[in-house]
């Protein structure tokens, strides 16, 4: 049993790691390892440092999910893996838990979406060199897509099983890698391939009359990689909308945001515009709407 003048420090230790705030963990460590003379509490101090160290390295690497389209009409989805702080790093989890989404849209506005999972077995360890990127192909992918599609979206996320992490001569437990997601969007034979910006999609939508046909052919034609700015854009003109008008744009919102809420209602869209346009801090996540309202 911890000594009981410790319990309460360990405790504090305990809660910090488990709510990753890794430097106060470190911190509330420091002042407790001058303390700590029973084997139990040397044992449990000397535990949690290996964790600590172990984040410390993950959070050193830097991981991503990189698509190559094939001639086959396929996907190449490799894992890149990179960092600049050590002459080497050792990654080796259990296993990556591989899913794939492809979300579909028609000139109607009907979205649907199909998902399934991959495990990929890691029989040697992923060894990162200082300043040098590391990719291993993960699968080849070929996502069914429904007849008559306009655009597909397609998602490759990956998390790594818990394992260790290797480096200096040390090992670390491993776990909780942040990995960058994988997007691509294929676009159907009829719709010209040329990106269009944030701006014209919302010049559009201010036309006295649109057609729910031209909204999505532009949405689904901006790049994956300026979504964000897109919503950003609606949020701040989201008082010039009307109620018919933000009615009309449920489909491209929701294409945009990436999230099921086709059900959400034109009133959940506005109030959700609001709430983003007052977000003030973007590093925190925001709920999309409910359908269920």
């Amino acid at each position: 049993m911890v000594a009981a003048d410790l319990s309460y420090a360990f405790a504090e230790l305990q809660a910090a790691v488990e709510e990753g705030e890794d430097e106060v963990a470190r911190a509330i460590l420091r002042r407790l390892k001058p303390r700590v003379k029973d084997p139990l509490s040397v044992e449990l101090a000397a535990s949690y440092s290996n964790v600590l160290a172990g984040r410390f390295v993950r959070d050193s690497v830097t991981a991503e999910v990189q698509v190559v389209e094939l001639a086959s009409g396929g996907f190449s989805v490799s894992l890149e893996l990179s960092q600049g702080l050590y002459d080497e790093v050792t990654l080796r989890p259990s296993h990556l838990f591989v899913q794939t989404t492809a979300r579909s849209i028609d000139l109607s506005g009907h979205q649907s979406t199909r998902s399934y999972e991959h495990i990929v077995d890691v029989s040697e360890g992923y060894v990162i060199p200082k300043g040098e990127a590391f990719s291993t192909v993960m699968v080849v992918d070929s996502p069914v897509f429904n007849e008559g599609f306009l655009a597909v979206r397609c998602k490759w996320q990956v998390n790594l099983g818990a394992g260790s992490v290797e480096v200096s001569g040390g090992s670390y437990p491993l776990m909780g890698l942040s990995v960058k997601e994988g997007l691509v969007v294929r676009l159907s034979r009829e719709l010209p391939t040329q990106a269009v910006e944030p701006s014209e999609l919302y010049r559009y939508s201010t036309e006295r009359k649109v057609q729910s046909e031209g909204l999505l052919e532009r949405a689904v034609r901006i790049s994956p990689s300026r979504y964000a700015e897109t919503l950003d854009l609606f949020a701040r003109k989201e008082p010039s909308l009307s109620p018919a008008r933000i009615e009309e744009l449920i489909p491209v919102l929701s294409w945009l945001a990436g999230g099921s809420v086709m059900q959400a209602t034109a009133p959940d869209w506005r109030e959700w515009l609001q709430m983003r346009a007052l977000e003030q801090d973007r590093s925190k996540s925001l709920d999309l709407p409910d359908a269920s309202m």
